[in-house]
């Protein structure tokens, strides 16, 4: 057979546009004549979502069963790419069971501000671990013969205004914080798919953006693959091929395919841009994939029993005063709260899954045996819940262990739009307070995505974070509080003691399609270490039944220069009486005085095992990148010529073993920056971020009849049209069939996907039903331009 690159070049333009467009909402395009097949790709970050009959987006409509594994914020708790390995494994083997080619994810998100929506499915507020966990996943899934496609590239850190936002972001962020975790997995993991997000990035839409997808992406990071847009959000077909994007997803029954063949013939789309983007998607559709021979039932058994794993690998222990835990197994414990018997694993949107079985925390209790009685505590749907939380006071009075689990509702957390609170519901703060007024021996089981506020911490003895912990999270739970399972996880990002705490609460979705990141780099750990603000839990945090010890700290050489690399030595002992896991971290610090630089950066782990009374020497390679910054000017990463230093700690342990590295590097270009980006004390000022970024913040306006456009929502075009308001209803009442509660998160995601969608975005997911045709109409008579409608004139 010829090359693919001579095959392409026989194929008409015609042919070769079809194959940068989606053939329908799952599958690329093929062309039969041509012997060139499609590829087939599925949602799937925490297990496969897959689609047999009518696709959505939204996790409404029927999907075939399969694992439903912990969802990000859990699985990196774990700190254990070789754990996430095998979940990237067993993923990738249930794609192929299906014959699904690319699996969706995984996120790599940097978690911004704890209120965005989608925080469940992203890995970290820090890019080393982000981007380790999720090179770790992509490797597991690409080994079975799946391909992966990693997202959302990049700057996606809010779901409020996602398809209209523009993330303004300094450069020195940008490459440090947003683009490290995508870096670090494309250059250890090479997937073969990048999914681009929908947002702009500093005035250029994801889609059209050539410094992402081509100057760093491909030149500066060496990816391969393909570049596929997130569902609807190709802005500009021509400027997106032109900068790097491959395939359109999902099928727009070729709306602009007619406009990208007039621009190739005419000059506008580079012809050779055309052949690089149809080559990289029929690349994947050609590539040998092999066929699963297995029985699908053993390995959705087998599936379940890993994602158990994960999770008792990935569950947080926060709080064990006087050793609360783990509990006796033979005596009866007293259970609090609706959530033990209706509990969340999940989180809601395109990464909703339908497992083969799940188990609550009250059916956990019971497979192990345990005898407990229960109380509901509180309701849902009911904020007041004052009948519920008196029958639990009673109860609680005479137990001896009480646990009480608490959590986020389904309907506070999904992809599509972003929380209102970091709080949890008021009657389940409430109803702690009262218990533990009546009994100190109250262990919580915290059940959640993303961090929430704790004002009671200090009331109860005991604190577990679950997360959303998969499937089989009632069996984990068990398990870990009987001590069956030695918890072990660690916290991937922090838990501020109030909203406010955290350093973009002041900007974040006051502004959402002109998102300044005025806080720079100083996200998560960063902020809360520099500016000394306490939190109620920091990054890195986690406790054990057993306890550890690190001394004897060396490193192989105390300078380093380009090509180098230190080697960072400790002995960790394990001086309690049960056998355990601990991570042994890395960073790398800096001088307080440096501007735009933490304190201190994550740089290398390790999740070591051991048993009690066991020790063992833990070696931690540190490249020269580790110690490396952004040069902008140079475009490029490059040594300073600075002092920093190497800190070790212990994830339950915070005090840190330290020793200085001279950096024998270049002296890079420095500006000077307001002060706030040197010592970030309280909360950045946008003037100030104007000033050190040189980008420009858009003020919110209210659009007027007369400068509506394609890029309008059925939100702002029905604030002057009774005609579009109608419009909207029927949209949003025929795209809903399939939800019953108004007040489930799908019905608010399907909200949010109706009314604050562009309207050229919905024509392009209307499966042919909106045509651009009548986009511009709807868009000339929300203008009141009338004599357009009447004539015809677009």
């Amino acid at each position: 057979m010829q090359p693919l690159a001579e095959r392409l070049k026989q194929l008409s333009p015609e042919e070769l546009v079809q194959l940068t467009s989606g053939a329908n909402f799952w599958q690329s395009a093929a062309l039969p004549n041509h012997q060139i097949p499609s590829f087939r790709m599925s949602d799937g970050p925490n297990g496969l979502r897959y689609q047999a009959g009518e696709g959505d987006a939204l996790g409404i409509n029927d999907s075939v069963i399969s694992t439903c594994f912990p969802t990000a914020s859990a699985v990196a708790c774990t700190w254990d790419p070789e754990l996430v390995t095998k979940m990237g494994q067993a993923i990738g083997l249930e794609a192929r069971s299906l014959n699904v080619d690319m699996v969706l994810g995984p996120g790599i998100n940097i978690k911004r501000n704890p209120l965005c929506g989608r925080n469940f499915e992203y890995f970290s507020e820090d890019p080393y671990l982000a981007g380790m966990i999720g090179a770790a996943w992509i490797k597991g899934v690409q080994s079975e013969g799946a391909a992966a496609c990693l997202k959302h590239f990049a700057g996606n850190n809010q779901e409020n205004d996602r398809l209209l936002s523009d993330s303004l972001i300094d450069a020195t962020a940008l490459h440090e914080n947003y683009l490290e975790a995508f870096r670090i997995a494309v250059q250890t993991a090479q997937p073969e798919g990048v999914m681009c997000s929908y947002n702009k990035i500093n005035g250029t839409y994801s889609s059209d953006n050539a410094y992402l997808l081509t100057d760093v992406l491909r030149h500066q990071w060496g990816f391969k693959g393909a570049v596929v847009t997130d569902w609807g959000a190709l802005n500009d077909k021509v400027a997106s091929i032109n900068a790097g994007g491959d395939l359109e997803m999902p099928s727009s029954h070729n709306m602009f395919d007619q406009e990208a063949l007039a621009a190739l013939k005419d000059g506008q789309l580079k012809s050779a841009a055309l052949l690089r983007a149809a080559e990289n998607v029929v690349r994947i559709a050609e590539k040998h994939r092999p066929e699963f021979k297995g029985d699908r039932q053993d390995l959705l058994s087998q599936n379940g029993q890993l994602a158990q794993t994960i999770e008792e690998n990935a569950a947080v222990l926060l709080k064990n005063d006087d050793q609360i835990l783990p509990i006796d197994p033979a005596k009866k414990i007293l259970v609090v709260g609706q959530m033990a018997a209706e509990t969340r694993y999940q989180g809601a949107g395109s990464s909703h899954i339908n497992p083969p079985v799940q188990t609550s925390i009250l059916q956990g209790l019971t497979n192990a045996k345990i005898a407990y009685d229960y109380q509901q505590g509180y309701a849902f749907s009911d904020e007041n819940s004052g009948q519920l939380t008196n029958a639990a006071v009673q109860a609680v009075k005479n137990a001896e262990t009480v646990v009480i689990v608490v959590g986020l509702p389904e309907s506070a957390e999904s992809e599509g739009f972003d929380r209102q609170t970091m709080q949890l519901p008021a009657n389940q703060n409430a109803l702690i307070e009262r218990l533990a007024a009546v009994n100190p021996n109250l262990i919580v089981l915290l059940v959640a995505g993303a961090p929430v506020e704790l004002p009671w911490r200090s009331k109860v003895r005991g604190l577990l974070n679950l997360y959303l912990g998969g499937q089989l999270v009632g069996d984990a739970a068990a398990h870990l509080l009987t001590g069956q399972v030695n918890p072990s996880g660690k916290l991937a990002e922090s838990y501020p003691i109030a909203y406010q705490d955290v350093p973009s609460a002041d900007i974040y979705d006051k502004n959402p399609r002109s998102a300044a990141y005025a806080e720079s780099v100083y996200v998560g750990y960063r902020y809360y270490d520099k500016a000394n603000q306490p939190v109620a839990f920091p990054f890195g945090f986690g406790l054990s039944y057993t306890t550890f010890k690190l001394s004897g700290l060396k490193i192989s050489q105390h300078q380093i220069q380009a090509g180098q690399s230190i080697e960072v030595a400790v002995t960790l002992e394990n001086t309690g009486k049960r056998d355990g896991a601990e991570v042994v971290a890395v960073y790398v610090g800096n001088s307080p005085k440096r501007p735009l630089k933490p304190l201190k950066e994550l740089k290398g782990f390790k999740k070591v095992y051991l048993k009690a009374g066991q020790s063992k020497l833990v070696t931690i390679d540190l490249p020269a990148q580790a110690f490396s910054e952004w040069d902008e000017q140079q475009q490029t990463w490059q040594l300073p010529a600075v002092d920093k230093f190497v800190t070790v700690n212990l994830g339950s342990d915070q005090e840190a073993l330290s020793t200085p590295v001279n950096v024998a590097g270049q002296a890079l270009s420095t500006k000077d920056v307001p002060e706030w980006y040197v010592t970030p004390i309280e909360k950045p000022n946008l003037n100030d971020f104007t000033e050190m970024s040189g980008l420009k913040i858009q003020p919110p306006m209210t659009i007027q009849p007369g400068q509506y456009t394609r890029l309008s929502t059925p939100r702002e075009l029905s604030a002057h049209s009774m005609i579009i308001r109608k419009i909207a209803s029927v949209l949003k009442n025929s795209q809903s069939k399939g939800i019953s509660d108004p007040n489930s998160p799908e019905a608010k995601f399907m909200d949010a996907i109706i009314m604050d969608t562009p309207l050229i975005r919905l024509a392009q997911q209307s499966d042919g039903k909106l045509s651009l045709g009548m986009v511009d109409r709807l868009v000339a008579l929300a203008n009141r331009h009338y004599l357009k409608l009447i004539w015809g004139q677009h």
